[in-house]
C-alpha cells in the first residue's frame, strides 16, 4: 500500500490538473454569453451577388454590404457574429411566402428570420433588409431591356407584402435590436446613355424609383426602422453634367458602381459599390 503522502500527493496532482480545464471550460461558457448578432436579410444584395459565375451568372460572395458592414461593426464589438439569411433572386413576396431559397425549419425568409430573433432576443443587436429591388428592377434584361408594364407590376406587388416583411420582423424583434432598411438606387438612368430616346426613358424612370422608394420609407418609417439613404448617397436624381465624359453625376456614379455597363442587365454593385452601401448604413447603425 503506497504512504499517505504519496496519495495526498497524487489528489494533489489531479486537482491541480483539472482547475485549468474548469477555468478554460467557464471562459469559454462566458464567451458564448457575451456572443451577440447582426442579420442580414433581403435579396441578392444582402448575399454579396456578382457576376463572378460561368457565363456572368450571379453568384454570392463575401464583399457584399453585409459583409462589410459587419467587418465595420465587428471592430468596435469583437463579440458580434454574421448571420446571412439572404436569398439570391428574392423578391418581397417570396421573402414572405417563400419558394425561392429553402430554410431549415421554416417555409420562407420571413419565417426564418423570426425564428432567430425569438430564439436570441437582445442579443441579436442589428438587422438589414434590403427588399424590393427585384420586384422592379429584375424586369431589366439583357435582350429585352426594361420592361415597364413588368416593373409597374413588382412596384405594385412590393407595396403589397413590405407591410408583413416590415412588420412580421418588428414584432418578432427584441425592442432593443436596430431594424435598418434601405432604399434603392435607381439602375434605370443607364438608359440615359443610350440616345435621345434613352435619355427620355432615364428621366422617366425616376418616378417609378420614386414610388418603390416611397412604399420603402413608409413601410421602414411605421415600423421604426432607420432607413439607410442609399439612393442619395449614389446621387441617383442629380442630373448635373458635371463628369469627365460629360454624362450627368447619376449615370457616372451608377456606372462606376455596379456592373451595368460590364454585364448588360446587371445592375448589382461590385465590391466597392457594396463598400458604399455598408458606409451608409454604417452611419446609421451607430
Amino acid at each position: 500500500m503506497p504512504p499517505r503522502s504519496a496519495i495526498m500527493t497524487a489528489a494533489g496532482a489531479a486537482l491541480l490538473a483539472l482547475v485549468p480545464a474548469t477555468s478554460a471550460q467557464a471562459a469559454q461558457a462566458a464567451r458564448a454569453d457575451d456572443v451577440t448578432y447582426y442579420l442580414a436579410l433581403g435579396d441578392s444584395l444582402a448575399v454579396g451577388a456578382q457576376p463572378f459565375g460561368q457565363g456572368n451568372a450571379n453568384i454570392p460572395t463575401d464583399e457584399g454590404y453585409a459583409d462589410q458592414l459587419y467587418a465595420k461593426l465587428k471592430a468596435d464589438e469583437p463579440t458580434l457574429q454574421l448571420v446571412k439569411l439572404g436569398c439570391l433572386g428574392e423578391t418581397t413576396k417570396s421573402f414572405v411566402q417563400g419558394g425561392v431559397c429553402s430554410y431549415d425549419g421554416a417555409k420562407s425568409q420571413l419565417a426564418a428570420a423570426k425564428n432567430f430573433l425569438r430564439k436570441n432576443g437582445s442579443k441579436v443587436r442589428y438587422v438589414t433588409v434590403s427588399i424590393g429591388a427585384q420586384d422592379v428592377y429584375g424586369c431589366i434584361t439583357a435582350d429585352g431591356g426594361a420592361d415597364t408594364g413588368c416593373m409597374l407590376k413588382g412596384t405594385a406587388s412590393a407595396a403589397l407584402y413590405m407591410p408583413q416583411v416590415t412588420g412580421g420582423l418588428k414584432l418578432a424583434a427584441h425592442r432593443s435590436t436596430r431594424l435598418m432598411g434601405m432604399d434603392w438606387y435607381n439602375p434605370g438612368v443607364a438608359a440615359w446613355l443610350l440616345g435621345d430616346d434613352g435619355k427620355s426613358q432615364a428621366k422617366q424612370s425616376v418616378l417609378l424609383n420614386d414610388t418603390l422608394n416611397g412604399t420603402m420609407k413608409v413601410n421602414y418609417g411605421a415600423w421604426g426602422f432607420t432607413m439607410a439613404k442609399v439612393n442619395a448617397d449614389w446621387q441617383a436624381k442629380n442630373w448635373t453634367e458635371d463628369t469627365p465624359f460629360g454624362w450627368p453625376r447619376n449615370v457616372w456614379e451608377l456606372v462606376a458602381r455596379s456592373w451595368i455597363a460590364n454585364v448588360p442587365g446587371d445592375w448589382l454593385p461590385k465590391g466597392h459599390g457594396y463598400g458604399n452601401i455598408a458606409e451608409t448604413f454604417y452611419a446609421v447603425a451607430r
